[in-house]
């Protein structure tokens, strides 16, 4: 038996996870809520004949992560967790205030954007390294369950405040009034998250949190061999990318589909259907894969359902003319997309950490991440080659992708690891005794 401290401070270091990740969030998807009137406020901005301004401030998220995740990994192993969240905090108050003081220069807007999405760059990388050396073995589940959930909670909140701070309906003479406010409250929003943030953190508890020696570490270049060498990981891999992918491009362009569904206002309602259904879903099917011991099974069954869920919105006014309505109709297909969507992330996530057995645990979630990234970047550019406003065909490609997701899931196989699972983690724990301080 060894005896480990947790000190109580670990739960400010996990409000400083959350508070930067908070900080960071907001800004990439709180223009998608009222994205007629922020394409309408920026029009003529010098980038419009290749993408609206919503798809351009979204995309910059996606593609700096690609191109910075690795470079962020270096930073917080150069310089540690205290200097690299001390870095992120500046990059959102430098973009945040950039926002703030420029809302209506579309180019410094997007160069302010940058900055942030570098900020998110280095937090989401830093996430499991902090919890490991804060958090006991026990305790680690929870506080990762708790940053995630941070996200989703992001994602509700743009969805909730930009309509309401925004005059979106669409035979109000006032329409768009209150854009400049709502960038103006983000922007300062997140600058104070970030600064206390900043404050709260430091780099390791006076003694470590846990006994258990930690996996040893892999580069990216031996991990992608392993990746490779593992068909049911691979395809999980490209599975879940694909869902992500998805998901994300239906909440970068909500207001679109709104509109094209037949949405009069931007009032955010379909974006909010589908985290409802998300949040749902992620609390229930992850604990029930938990209790049953099937990651495949319930994986599998958040890509079945995620067809229906599409095909709903696809054909919400032939459905809506027999029964209810078609607003009706998009808000429930829209909810089935999230059930499934959003619960397949915390499945797929402990899925592909079990079936990569062998490979450090902090590497697969960083390829997920990245590959899932990757993945969005695609789905969202085919969606601005191909159509101008999202129309039935994107809707379609998307339900053939998820098709193809939910074909190529019944090919995985299931974890050897989940049926001794619990026995592992007790022997794990047992191994020692935390004294809370």
């Amino acid at each position: 038996m060894k005896s480990v401290r947790a000190y109580r401070y670990r739960w400010f270091i996990l409000l400083s996870l959350v508070l930067l990740i908070l900080s960071v969030e907001i800004h990439w998807l709180n223009l998608s809520p009222v994205g007629r009137v922020a394409n309408d406020f920026y029009v003529g901005h010098g980038f419009q004949r290749l993408m609206n301004p919503v798809d351009l401030m979204s995309l910059t998220y996606l593609v700096v992560f690609v191109f910075a995740s690795i470079p962020s990994t270096y930073v917080l192993h150069k310089l540690g967790i205290r200097w690299a969240i001390w870095i992120a905090s500046i990059l959102v108050v430098i973009g945040s205030v950039t926002k703030l003081v420029y809302v209506s220069h579309f180019n410094l807007v997007l160069v302010g954007q940058f900055f942030l999405a570098l900020a998110q760059a280095l937090v989401l990388t830093s996430i499991t390294e902090i919890i490991s050396r804060w958090f006991p073995i026990r305790e680690r589940g929870m506080a990762v369950g708790l940053t995630s959930a941070s996200l989703y909670f992001s994602l509700g909140v743009v969805m909730v405040l930009s309509p309401l701070m925004v005059v979106t309906k669409a035979n109000d003479p006032a329409w768009g009034s209150g854009f400049e406010n709502m960038m103006r409250f983000y922007g300062i929003l997140s600058s104070l998250l970030a600064f206390v943030a900043a404050l709260l953190i430091r780099e390791n508890p006076p003694t470590p949190s846990s006994s258990i020696p930690e996996n040893p570490k892999e580069d990216y270049k031996t991990s992608f061999k392993t990746l490779n060498a593992k068909a049911s990981l691979t395809g999980l891999v490209a599975i879940f990318s694909i869902g992500w992918g998805v998901l994300m491009t239906l909440f970068i362009k909500i207001d679109e589909i709104s509109e094209y569904l037949g949405f009069a206002d931007s009032n955010g309602f379909l974006g909010i259907a589908m985290l409802a259904g998300g949040m749902v879903g992620a609390i229930i099917l992850p604990a029930l894969s938990d209790r049953f011991r099937r990651r495949k099974l319930f994986f599998m069954f958040c890509n079945v359902c995620s067809v229906p869920g599409i095909l709903l919105l696809v054909f919400c006014q032939q459905i809506g003319s027999v029964i209810l309505n078609g607003e009706a109709i998009a808000l429930i297909g829209s909810s089935i997309v999230g059930l499934s969507l959003l619960a397949s992330i915390p499945i797929g996530t402990q899925y592909a950490a079990e079936l990569g057995q062998g490979v450090s645990e902090e590497v697969i979630q960083g390829m997920l991440l990245l590959f899932s990234q990757c993945a969005c970047i695609i789905i969202l550019s085919i969606s601005v080659i191909l159509v101008q406003k999202y129309s039935t065909l994107m809707l379609i490609i998307l339900g053939v992708l998820l098709a193809g997701g939910m074909i190529g899931s019944v090919f995985l196989k299931e974890s050897n690891m989940i049926v001794t699972e619990e026995e592992r983690l007790k022997e794990a724990i047992n191994q020692e005794i935390v004294h809370l301080q």
